[in-house]
C-alpha cells in the first residue's frame, strides 16, 4: 500500500508571479504542469520535503471573502535559516511579520504570498 500524501493547492489571480515567488523564495521548482494552449493554468512544485499545487484562477473565481472560521488555513514552511529568508522576503517588500522565539523551542513568523495567502514560516530554534 502506498503512503497517502497531503498537498496544498493555491488557487492564484497571476500563476507566473507566484511560481517566480515560491521558486525565489524557497527554492520551489516545476515537477509537472498543464498548459491551455500556451498559458500555464496550473503546476505541482516540489522542493526538498515539500510539494505545493498552483491553479490559476480565472476573473470569475478570484472572489475575495474574509473567510469564516474553519475556512480558513495556513501554510506551514519550514526553512533552515530563518532569518535570512525573513531579510529576502522584506527586500523584496513581502508583508512578512517579525521573527519571534516561540515557547515551544522554534523561531517563526507569518506572512503572506503575492495572492495573500497565510504562510508560516518555521525552523528550530538553535541554542548555543
Amino acid at each position: 500500500m502506498s503512503a497517502i500524501k497531503a498537498v496544498a493547492s493555491l488557487g492564484v489571480s497571476d500563476i507566473e508571479r507566484s511560481l517566480e515567488f515560491y521558486r525565489h523564495h524557497f527554492d520551489f521548482q516545476v515537477a509537472d504542469s498543464y498548459e491551455d494552449g500556451d498559458q500555464m493554468v496550473w503546476c505541482w512544485l516540489q522542493t526538498a520535503g515539500a510539494d505545493l499545487m498552483l491553479q490559476q484562477l480565472s476573473e470569475e473565481q478570484q472572489i475575495t471573502l474574509d473567510p469564516a472560521i474553519g475556512q480558513s488555513w495556513v501554510s506551514f514552511i519550514r526553512v533552515p535559516d530563518i532569518h535570512a529568508t525573513h531579510r529576502t522576503l522584506r527586500r523584496a517588500g513581502v508583508e512578512a511579520e517579525v521573527v519571534r522565539e516561540t515557547s515551544y523551542a522554534t523561531l517563526e513568523f507569518l506572512a503572506k504570498d503575492p495572492d495573500g495567502h497565510d504562510l508560516w514560516i518555521s525552523m528550530p530554534r538553535q541554542d548555543d
